[in-house]
């Protein structure tokens, strides 16, 4: 059975199986994620980065990269590079599941690549929400009372993540400020 086994052609036939499925990765990925992380609280919203989707098509190329080059040529320094974009590909596909927002009834946490910040309601002072008349686009500027600020994007979130932060600001019995944002 084993006698006619091409390498060659096994690890062309991985690349095609990636090349199809990566859309399909790409589409059930935050699915996957959002159950991951609202699993233990079902009260908490889950909003991945949209470059969550850019990075796992990094990854699959970086992937595809791989599995081509070793069924290109089965030499030791091919499988040295494919075994280097492979783990490139495992550290990229890890950073696309370290870039989201979560909000829940204890605390708001924003983790952006290696850096996370979480705050508990009582710790945040003031919300002030600007948003451009006639769109949905807005930032989020949280203001902790030992005076820190972060600012939440209009990419970042969608409009059911800013009513549960209203929502939760209120009961918490945060000053919530919305405006219009001043076009420079």
């Amino acid at each position: 059975m084993f006698k006619n086994f091409s390498p060659g052609l096994f690890f062309s036939m991985a690349a095609v199986t990636v090349v199809i499925c990566a859309p399909f990765i790409m589409m059930f990925q935050p699915i996957f994620q959002m159950e991951y992380f609202s699993y233990n609280n079902r009260a908490s919203t889950f909003i991945p980065n949209p470059v969550n989707l850019r990075l796992v098509l990094l990854s699959c190329l970086i992937l595809i990269i791989a599995f081509g080059i070793i069924g290109y040529r089965q030499e030791k320094k091919m499988y040295l590079y494919s075994i280097l974009f492979f783990g490139l590909s495992i550290g990229v596909a890890y950073l696309s599941m370290q870039n989201y927002l979560l909000i829940s009834q204890e605390a708001i946490e924003r983790h952006h690549f290696f850096d996370k910040q979480h705050y508990r309601w009582e710790q945040l002072d003031e919300i002030v929400f600007e948003y451009v008349v006639g769109s949905k686009n807005g930032d989020i500027t949280f203001t902790a009372k030992s005076g820190e600020q972060f600012v939440i994007s209009h990419k970042e979130i969608h409009s059911s993540g800013v009513s549960q932060i209203y929502h939760l600001a209120y009961q918490n019995e945060i000053t919530y400020i919305e405006r219009e944002k001043s076009l420079k």
